[in-house]
């Protein structure tokens, strides 16, 4: 066996230190690049279509953005790249600060909700508003609004994020900055000249306001809709709407409203049994979006009241139902608050599915009376059973990718309006009407901006770019290293 000499030794070991120390160099390399980029978000979108980068469409309309936006996330930046959630809410993260990057106006925030509840005390819409560590919040001027990371994506299933198959960050992020910066408030309309009790509205006047909305009052034989116009309510009437028996088209009561839900907008209605009888063009209407209000009829139920009569009767709330999504924080807490309603007519349910030319409007309870009340008419009994006293119906349509939504959301009395159940911070009626306009409010829509499907995030680069990584991975790190070491091995030499 041939014997090595010391030289030869001295080398070969050198040789074999260096290789071990060029393998642990790049592989703590690595790993401490890794926890960086991990930590502050050192990520670069390789899609083709660009699915966490902000698009020229979103740019264009934040740049007509002026007004300070505040993006609060109730977690710290390093639970957002790295916690439980962070393969959620990280892309949510880096798609604020790219906001952020390009936009002076635009401020991020990362406050722990956790160690800092109180700093999130002005954010709660309402008495049960949930923020948690996965909420996001926008704010701008006062105006808020409050978002789960769940809102950020599209998927199969609403309530489970691993469902997720697209990301919408980006047109929610612009959405909720835009429905916080609206340079004009958004419009309510109330009805007249058909016995309307506006006096007796007044409350329901000041839950809009509160939430941002200008009231404007409208005669619709002579005036048109106006395009600002998100929610008409139709408040008590006595008498009925104008329809084909109109003299002229423009007197058409019943067609503008029609035209006005054609244009994704929300009618509220508030009935009484005792004037509803009157009411022939209006029901027929209503009847066309699947409900149909009793005449003369009433809810009573001796049970679950309010009153020793039993016709100011508490109601159930519902779940796992599109009108019982309309209030899901207040579904959320174990003991809901009391909703109340008063002399309520029961409203009937034509159809679930139906309606319209395509068949795509959905009527749902949002409130119904206990399985103990009974509808009476004329002070007898006519059958018992659980009623319904609040409803809503939903119309869509698809309009370029994009679901598009009417509203009719009826009420089986104006009672529930009524101040004593509006100002007292015992009962829910204030919440459901805040969250109800909140749901079926038309906001601002983005047709421009759309999801972005996780089946076209598969790295696609162009063979350039792919020739300028391989470059930077395979020659210039270890070409960097080869200078290192021998710049190292000839200052030795020449000591």
């Amino acid at each position: 066996m041939a014997k090595i000499s010391g030289k030869k030794l001295k080398y070969g070991t050198i040789s074999t230190v260096l290789t071990i120390a060029f393998i642990a160099i790049v592989v703590i390399f690595n790993i401490v690049f890794s926890a960086l980029a991990g930590k502050y978000g050192w990520l670069i979108d390789m899609t083709k279509e660009r699915v966490y980068s902000l698009s020229d469409e979103a740019k264009s309309i934040m740049s007509d953005i002026t007004e300070p936006v505040n993006i609060y996330f109730a977690s710290e930046p390093d639970v957002l790249m790295g916690g439980p959630y962070s393969a959620y809410t990280r892309y949510v993260y880096k798609s604020a600060l790219e906001l952020h990057d390009e936009f002076p106006n635009v401020n991020v925030e990362c406050v722990d909700v956790r160690k800092n509840p109180a700093f999130f005390r002005d954010f709660y819409n309402t008495t049960a508003t949930v923020i948690d560590s996965n909420s996001v919040i926008m704010e701008s001027g006062g105006e808020v609004r409050v978002f789960s990371i769940n809102a950020f994506y599209t998927c199969e299933d609403s309530n489970d994020l691993s469902t997720a198959w697209a990301y919408n960050g980006e047109k929610r992020l612009i959405s909720g900055i835009m429905q916080v910066t609206q340079t004009e408030k958004p419009v309510v309309v109330f009805t007249t000249e058909h016995g309307e009790n506006i006096s007796g509205a007044v409350n329901l006047g000041t839950i809009f306001a509160e939430n941002g909305y200008e009231i404007k009052v409208a005669d619709l034989t002579r005036e048109d809709i106006q395009d600002d116009c998100r929610i008409v309510v139709i408040y008590d009437p006595m008498y009925d709407f104008l329809g084909a028996e109109g003299r002229e088209p423009g007197y058409n009561e019943i067609e503008k409203l029609d035209a006005f839900l054609d244009r994704y907008g929300c009618l509220m209605v508030f009935l009484s049994p005792e004037h509803v009888g009157k009411l022939d063009n209006l029901n027929e209407f209503l009847e066309e979006w699947g409900i149909s209000y009793e005449s003369g009829t009433f809810v009573r139920d001796n049970e679950h009241a309010m009153s020793t009569d039993g016709y100011t009767i508490i109601t159930q709330y519902q779940r796992d139902t599109m009108g019982g999504s309309i209030y899901l924080d207040l579904n959320a807490l174990d003991t809901p608050p009391k909703t109340v309603i008063e002399k309520s007519a029961p409203i009937n349910i034509l159809w679930e599915r139906g309606g319209s030319l395509n068949g795509t409007r959905i009527v749902s309870p949002v409130l119904k009376s206990e399985s103990t009340s009974e509808a009476v008419r004329d002070g007898v009994t006519e059958r018992k059973g659980s009623f319904n006293v609040v409803t809503v119906t939903r119309e869509s349509r698809i309009v370029d990718n994009e679901y598009y939504y009417s509203y009719v959301m009826a009420f089986g009395s104006p009672t529930f309006a009524d101040p004593y159940w509006i100002e007292s911070n015992a009962f829910a009626n204030e919440d459901i009407i805040a969250a109800a306009m909140k749901a079926t409010g038309r906001e601002r829509v983005l047709a421009v901006l759309d999801f972005k499907p996780f089946d076209d995030s598969d790295i696609t680069i162009t063979t350039a770019d792919a020739n300028r990584l391989t470059v930077v991975c395979t020659i210039a790190i270890p070409l960097i290293l080869a200078v290192v070491g021998i710049v190292v091995t000839v200052r030795r030499k020449h000591r």
